[in-house]
């Protein structure tokens, strides 16, 4: 079994495991975007919190205006001459009074809302542009992601032409025997042997067995983790 093939055909296979987990992170990040998505319910809630405050002070205007036309209506008959009944002229009189004391109310409210109005429309504005700074931030996100993606399929596809390469020159036993230790051990069947130990999970060694992984024409597997360890 010529080990260097197999090992160079791990490292490509480790890179493209790579390639395929870094393009889905990717393209799901380029679906969603947690910050644009928390921003523009912020500023959708704001909106109607001001939308509301708005009706509020136009229900508050709507009063007063029907209130003073009243008003002028019984000022009106007051100096018209027409009401000439002591009782209905002080009846008058009091009904023109208290229309004064509503609107002078009324008016004060009025100032109060527009004052909180005016409070809601600037949180409105900062709302408003959080979310599209958000969502250019997002915008860039994605633009820098496409041309990543791009990049890494690209990459992708030239160690595919290489793994190609590399697989007419391992026997087909050899190839099955990889394949099967891949989907056993998480895709790493082949490790070096670092610091006299497993690379993989660390296993430590002995100097027989570090012997035989560098003089055996068989296969040395880990004691511990079971992959094929060979020596650089």
């Amino acid at each position: 079994m010529n080990l260097t093939n197999l090992s160079e055909l791990q490292n490509i296979d480790s890179h493209l495991d790579a390639i395929r987990l870094e393009l889905k992170s990717l393209h799901a990040a380029m679906q969603r975007d947690g910050l644009v998505a928390t921003a523009e319910q912020t500023l959708k809630e704001q909106q109607l919190i001001e939308n509301e405050a708005q009706k509020t002070l136009n229900r508050i205007l709507d009063d007063i205006e029907k209130k003073k036309i009243k008003l002028a209506q019984s000022d009106a008959m007051l100096y018209s001459g027409k009401v000439q009944n002591p009782k209905e002229l002080q009846d008058l009189q009091l009904e023109i009074d208290s229309l004064q004391g509503i609107i002078a109310t009324l008016e004060d409210k009025q100032l109060d809302q527009m004052i909180k109005l005016e409070d809601l429309q600037a949180k409105t504005a900062v709302a408003k542009l959080a979310f599209q700074k958000a969502a250019s931030a997002f915008e860039t996100q994605k633009s820098q992601a496409a041309a990543r993606i791009q990049n890494l399929e690209n990459e992708n596809a030239l160690l595919l032409k290489k793994r190609d390469v590399v697989l007419k020159s391992i026997q087909s036993q050899d190839i099955n025997l990889y394949e099967q230790l891949r989907k056993r051990k998480n895709g790493l069947a082949i490790v070096s042997l670092e610091n006299d130990a497993c690379a993989a999970c660390g296993t430590q060694l002995t100097p027989s067995e570090k012997q035989d992984i560098r003089s055996s024409t068989k296969l040395f597997f880990c004691p511990t983790c079971g992959r094929i360890l060979y020596a650089k």
